[in-house]
């Protein structure tokens, strides 16, 4: 029997989408542009180097630093309503909250740098549209590599621990409700950006975490109280 305190559950995901709606403004304000000529990603990143301002990338990057470690108390809320918080997967999952805690903001910053770095290159002429990504990678690739790996790592230790804690019933949640996971929305909303070169598209297309975050703290705030409700 799951036993939690529903008020401060309810905190937690308040906090929780209160950072996903920061980290949200913050990747939309990053590549949230009109991408008509850009081929693949990457052009994407080239062509938003083009057209944000400075002011505009240091926003995005403020709003994403302070938004993704507070967007985690929303993901804690899982582990708050597990039965046995001393099993693996209950450490496993925790140490990745851990980790988005630590590096989700650096990561950010990493991101709004690389675009800084694009900008700076295509206003000097230091390097043409179709060499820029070999000079960045010479200048920054060095921390940029390293920092996306272990990030990613804890990514999918994040993905895989949520998924199996609700398909396997460790907590109140239903089983079916591992699929609500933000993997999924990961490629929903990347997937919904490549239907459009709208501003509006790719802001969602990179807002694919911090928007699929926002959904996956809703449902489990609907699911818990109703579930609270119907104990009482």
């Amino acid at each position: 029997m799951n036993t939690y305190d529903l008020s401060k559950v309810k905190k937690l995901l308040i906090y929780g989408m209160i950072g996903a709606v920061l980290n949200m403004i913050g990747d939309c304000l990053l590549l949230g542009v009109d991408s008509v000529g850009a081929v693949g990603a990457f052009g994407q990143y080239i062509l938003a180097a083009q057209k944000v301002s400075y002011t505009r990338i240091g926003l995005a990057g403020f709003f994403g630093y302070v938004g993704i470690p507070v967007s985690i108390f929303g993901y804690y809320v899982l582990y708050e309503i597990m039965e046995d918080k001393t099993s693996l997967l209950a450490r496993l999952y925790r140490a990745s909250l851990y980790a988005f805690v630590a590096f989700g903001g650096a990561i950010h910053i990493i991101c709004c740098y690389l675009l800084t770095g694009m900008k700076k290159a295509l206003e000097t002429g230091t390097a043409p549209d179709d060499n820029i990504l070999t000079v960045i990678l010479q200048e920054q690739g060095g921390y940029i590599v390293p920092c996306f790996v272990v990030f990613f790592l804890f990514y999918f230790i994040n993905v895989v621990t949520m998924a199996l804690i609700i398909a396997k019933k460790k907590t109140c949640l239903p089983g079916w409700m591992w699929i609500i996971n933000p993997l999924l929305f990961k490629i929903l909303f990347n997937g919904l950006g490549k239907m459009s070169t709208s501003a509006v598209l790719n802001g969602i297309a990179c807002s694919n975490m911090s928007l699929g975050a926002l959904v996956i703290f809703t449902v489990w705030m609907v699911v818990l109280c109703q579930k609270s409700s119907k104990a009482a």
